[in-house]
């Protein structure tokens, strides 16, 4: 299909130069620019969900001594409490 659009000279130049670097000619580059944005486009947007992190209870924070046994229990502990 031919169509007619407006481009900024620089941009204009720009786009004509990288064509001219990758041995293409120009409509085929601003086909394929185009393409690729059209592809970008339509992929779906990634799921983002809210993450909940564990809270370790203190009555002085940062004074409690953990390592991965003990967040292990602390786990476990919720998922009792959890089921109960």
């Amino acid at each position: 299909m031919r169509t007619t659009i407006d481009v900024d000279d620089a941009l204009f130049r720009r786009a004509k130069a990288l064509a001219s670097l990758r041995g293409m000619s120009l409509k085929r580059f601003f086909s394929e620019a185009l393409r690729r944005e059209l592809e970008r486009q339509q992929a779906p947007e990634p799921v983002r969900r809210r993450i909940e992190l564990p809270l370790v209870r203190s009555s002085l924070p940062g004074s409690r001594d953990l390592d991965g046994d003990r967040i292990s229990e602390i786990l476990d502990e919720e998922d009792l409490d959890a089921s109960s």
